[in-house]
């Protein structure tokens, strides 16, 4: 059995920029940058088929299926990953309660 990777800080888009500029001419580096945005798009289009497939599964009310379900976590988790780099807040659960508007300065 593989050992899972260690817990890290995940690299933000700054950061694969800054790489990308600071190591120009290094291939490893260069491959290793655009791997990950290379897999950071995979995993926002694999996230467009799932939402597809899960549609189509709840309209022919075939209820909960557990791999789909692991999947569509897994989607959510690199979501909000990414939007963290992005220095996104992540959005409010159903059950949050909404954030106050912020007052106008008049």
């Amino acid at each position: 059995m593989r050992k899972p990777l260690p817990e890290f800080a995940q690299l933000s888009l700054k950061e694969l920029r800054s790489f990308w500029k600071k190591y120009r001419g290094n291939e490893d580096i260069e491959r290793l940058v655009l791997e990950v945005q290379f897999s950071r798009g995979v995993i926002n289009e694999i996230d467009v088929y799932f939402k597809s497939i899960h549609q189509a599964w709840r309209d022919n009310n075939l209820g909960e299926l557990v791999a789909l379900e692991k999947v569509r976590l897994l989607l959510v988790h690199q979501r909000v990953r990414q939007n963290v780099l992005a220095g996104l807040k992540p959005a409010p659960g159903r059950n949050d309660p909404p954030e106050p508007e912020p007052a106008l300065i008049d």
